[in-house]
Protein backbone atom coordinates (compact mmCIF):
# COMPACT_ATOMS: atom_id res chain seq x y z
CA UNK A 1 0.00 0.00 0.00
CA UNK A 2 1.36 3.15 -1.01
CA UNK A 3 2.15 5.87 1.69
CA UNK A 4 0.37 9.78 1.91
CA UNK A 5 2.86 12.07 0.65
CA UNK A 6 2.62 14.33 3.59
CA UNK A 7 4.68 10.59 5.39
CA UNK A 8 6.86 9.73 2.86
CA UNK A 9 8.40 13.67 2.69
CA UNK A 10 9.32 13.28 6.60
CA UNK A 11 10.86 9.79 5.94
CA UNK A 12 12.80 11.01 2.90
CA UNK A 13 14.13 14.22 4.77
CA UNK A 14 14.82 12.29 7.66
CA UNK A 15 16.55 9.55 5.86
CA UNK A 16 18.57 11.94 4.01
CA UNK A 17 19.23 14.05 6.94
CA UNK A 18 20.89 10.82 8.77
CA UNK A 19 23.23 9.67 5.14
CA UNK A 20 24.41 12.99 4.76
CA UNK A 21 25.37 13.62 8.11
CA UNK A 22 27.22 10.06 8.64
CA UNK A 23 25.25 8.08 10.65
CA UNK A 24 25.58 5.10 7.85
CA UNK A 25 29.46 4.34 6.74
CA UNK A 26 29.88 4.49 2.83
CA UNK A 27 28.55 0.28 2.07
CA UNK A 28 26.44 0.20 4.47
CA UNK A 29 23.27 -1.85 3.49
CA UNK A 30 20.01 -0.48 4.81
CA UNK A 31 17.81 -2.27 6.29
CA UNK A 32 14.48 -1.33 5.21
CA UNK A 33 12.32 -2.83 8.14
CA UNK A 34 14.30 -2.14 10.37
CA UNK A 35 14.32 1.74 9.80
CA UNK A 36 10.47 1.58 9.57
CA UNK A 37 10.15 0.10 12.97
CA UNK A 38 13.15 2.91 14.30
CA UNK A 39 11.35 6.26 12.43
CA UNK A 40 7.38 4.41 13.52
CA UNK A 41 6.27 3.82 9.46
CA UNK A 42 5.34 1.41 7.40
CA UNK A 43 8.20 0.15 4.62
CA UNK A 44 6.45 1.98 1.95
CA UNK A 45 7.40 5.55 2.79
CA UNK A 46 10.91 4.49 3.38
CA UNK A 47 11.41 2.52 0.27
CA UNK A 48 9.55 5.95 -1.50
CA UNK A 49 12.17 8.03 -0.03
CA UNK A 50 15.19 6.06 -0.61
CA UNK A 51 14.59 5.65 -4.35
CA UNK A 52 14.64 9.24 -4.43
CA UNK A 53 17.47 9.40 -2.63
CA UNK A 54 19.20 7.48 -5.40
CA UNK A 55 17.68 9.64 -7.88
CA UNK A 56 20.25 11.93 -5.90
CA UNK A 57 22.79 9.70 -6.10
CA UNK A 58 22.81 9.20 -2.54
CA UNK A 59 21.86 6.10 -2.06
CA UNK A 60 22.21 3.20 -4.51
CA UNK A 61 20.47 -0.17 -5.86
CA UNK A 62 21.79 -3.28 -3.90
CA UNK A 63 22.13 -5.73 -7.06
CA UNK A 64 20.30 -8.49 -4.61
CA UNK A 65 17.47 -5.78 -3.66
CA UNK A 66 17.49 -2.80 -1.31
CA UNK A 67 19.85 0.04 -0.88
CA UNK A 68 23.27 0.68 -0.11
CA UNK A 69 25.26 3.94 1.18
CA UNK A 70 27.51 4.12 -1.85
CA UNK A 71 31.37 4.23 -1.04
CA UNK A 72 33.22 6.97 -1.21
CA UNK A 73 36.25 6.06 -3.40
CA UNK A 74 39.41 8.64 -4.30
CA UNK A 75 38.70 9.06 -7.77
CA UNK A 76 35.07 9.86 -6.82
CA UNK A 77 35.98 12.09 -4.12
CA UNK A 78 38.43 13.94 -6.96
CA UNK A 79 35.93 14.25 -9.45
CA UNK A 80 32.99 15.64 -6.86
CA UNK A 81 35.63 18.11 -5.79
CA UNK A 82 36.69 19.10 -8.59
CA UNK A 83 33.03 19.43 -9.97
CA UNK A 84 31.37 21.48 -7.45
CA UNK A 85 34.30 23.81 -7.54
CA UNK A 86 33.35 23.99 -11.70
CA UNK A 87 30.33 24.82 -10.88
CA UNK A 88 31.18 27.16 -8.64
CA UNK A 89 33.16 29.57 -10.96
CA UNK A 90 30.60 28.76 -13.08
CA UNK A 91 28.26 29.93 -11.84
CA UNK A 92 30.19 33.43 -10.63
CA UNK A 93 31.53 33.52 -14.34
CA UNK A 94 27.90 33.85 -15.04
CA UNK A 95 26.68 36.54 -12.36
CA UNK A 96 29.88 38.79 -13.53
CA UNK A 97 28.21 38.94 -17.00
CA UNK A 98 24.70 39.16 -15.83
CA UNK A 99 25.69 41.71 -12.88
CA UNK A 100 29.58 43.17 -13.39
CA UNK A 101 28.53 45.11 -9.86
CA UNK A 102 27.91 42.99 -6.99
CA UNK A 103 25.77 44.45 -4.12
CA UNK A 104 27.69 44.81 -0.88
CA UNK A 105 26.34 41.82 1.65
CA UNK A 106 26.42 41.35 5.34
CA UNK A 107 27.32 38.00 6.92
CA UNK A 108 28.63 36.51 10.41
CA UNK A 109 31.75 35.69 10.82
CA UNK A 110 32.76 31.96 10.19
CA UNK A 111 36.32 32.40 11.84
CA UNK A 112 34.73 31.35 15.15
CA UNK A 113 33.47 28.35 13.94
CA UNK A 114 34.72 25.15 16.24
CA UNK A 115 32.11 22.50 15.91
CA UNK A 116 33.09 20.23 12.71
CA UNK A 117 28.65 20.30 11.69
CA UNK A 118 28.50 23.70 11.85
CA UNK A 119 31.30 24.59 9.66
CA UNK A 120 29.93 21.94 7.44
CA UNK A 121 26.52 24.20 7.40
CA UNK A 122 28.22 27.00 6.63
CA UNK A 123 29.99 25.76 4.29
CA UNK A 124 26.96 24.42 2.67
CA UNK A 125 25.28 28.19 2.89
CA UNK A 126 28.12 30.25 1.62
CA UNK A 127 28.64 28.00 -1.31
CA UNK A 128 24.39 27.88 -1.82
CA UNK A 129 24.72 31.95 -1.37
CA UNK A 130 27.49 32.38 -4.58
CA UNK A 131 25.34 30.03 -6.63
CA UNK A 132 22.82 32.85 -6.33
CA UNK A 133 25.22 34.70 -8.18
CA UNK A 134 23.95 33.30 -11.26
CA UNK A 135 20.62 34.07 -12.94
CA UNK A 136 20.73 30.40 -13.89
CA UNK A 137 18.63 28.58 -11.34
CA UNK A 138 20.27 25.51 -12.31
CA UNK A 139 23.53 26.27 -10.96
CA UNK A 140 22.12 26.80 -7.41
CA UNK A 141 20.22 23.28 -7.19
CA UNK A 142 23.58 21.36 -9.10
CA UNK A 143 25.88 23.53 -7.11
CA UNK A 144 23.46 22.32 -3.99
CA UNK A 145 23.28 18.46 -4.80
CA UNK A 146 27.14 18.57 -5.08
CA UNK A 147 27.27 19.87 -1.64
CA UNK A 148 24.58 17.55 -0.06
CA UNK A 149 26.89 14.45 -1.59
CA UNK A 150 29.94 16.28 -0.05
CA UNK A 151 28.63 16.80 3.24
CA UNK A 152 29.76 13.80 4.95
CA UNK A 153 33.21 14.53 3.89
CA UNK A 154 33.10 18.01 4.82
CA UNK A 155 32.54 17.30 9.18
CA UNK A 156 35.50 15.17 8.82
CA UNK A 157 37.50 18.01 6.97
CA UNK A 158 38.33 19.54 10.54
CA UNK A 159 40.27 16.53 11.42
CA UNK A 160 42.91 16.25 8.03
CA UNK A 161 42.89 20.12 7.32
CA UNK A 162 43.70 22.72 9.89
CA UNK A 163 42.23 26.38 9.75
CA UNK A 164 38.80 25.31 8.03
CA UNK A 165 36.63 27.96 9.73
CA UNK A 166 39.39 30.53 8.75
CA UNK A 167 39.63 29.34 5.18
CA UNK A 168 35.28 29.68 4.88
CA UNK A 169 35.61 32.82 6.12
CA UNK A 170 38.28 34.89 4.44
CA UNK A 171 35.86 33.44 0.81
CA UNK A 172 33.06 34.71 2.89
CA UNK A 173 35.47 38.27 3.13
CA UNK A 174 35.59 38.49 -0.90
CA UNK A 175 32.25 37.50 -1.49
CA UNK A 176 31.44 40.62 0.66
CA UNK A 177 34.04 42.94 -0.52
CA UNK A 178 36.74 41.34 -3.09
CA UNK A 179 36.54 41.53 -6.96
CA UNK A 180 34.63 38.50 -8.97
CA UNK A 181 38.33 37.38 -10.42
CA UNK A 182 39.83 36.72 -6.77
CA UNK A 183 36.99 35.10 -5.31
CA UNK A 184 37.25 32.89 -8.20
CA UNK A 185 40.71 32.35 -7.23
CA UNK A 186 40.16 31.77 -3.32
CA UNK A 187 37.56 28.96 -4.60
CA UNK A 188 40.24 26.94 -6.93
CA UNK A 189 41.94 27.47 -4.01
CA UNK A 190 39.71 25.84 -1.32
CA UNK A 191 39.10 22.73 -3.77
CA UNK A 192 42.54 22.44 -4.84
CA UNK A 193 43.49 21.99 -1.02
CA UNK A 194 41.11 19.19 -0.53
CA UNK A 195 42.18 17.99 -3.85
CA UNK A 196 45.53 17.42 -2.70
CA UNK A 197 44.46 15.73 0.42
CA UNK A 198 41.56 13.19 -0.82
CA UNK A 199 43.31 9.91 0.24
CA UNK A 200 43.40 11.20 4.29
CA UNK A 201 39.64 12.60 3.66
CA UNK A 202 38.45 9.18 2.07
CA UNK A 203 39.94 7.55 4.73
CA UNK A 204 38.39 9.74 7.41
CA UNK A 205 34.68 9.15 6.49
CA UNK A 206 35.68 5.18 5.95
CA UNK A 207 35.74 5.22 2.31
CA UNK A 208 38.04 2.87 -0.32
CA UNK A 209 41.39 4.25 -0.10
CA UNK A 210 42.15 2.16 -3.70
CA UNK A 211 41.11 4.26 -6.19
CA UNK A 212 38.18 3.51 -8.31
CA UNK A 213 35.54 5.97 -9.19
CA UNK A 214 32.15 5.84 -7.13
CA UNK A 215 28.82 5.66 -8.67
Amino acid sequence: MSSDPVTTTRIYEQLKADIIGGRFPPRTRLVERALAVEYGVSISPVRSAAYCLVGEKLLKLHPGGGFDVPDITEDGLRDLYFWHGQLLRNALHVGKRAAPERPREEFESLTNLIAAAAIAAAAANLFSHIAGHSPNAQHRSAILAAGERLHVVRLREPLVLGGVADELGAVQALTVTGRTSDLMTAIWAYHRRRLRRVTDLVAAVGGMVHGGRSD
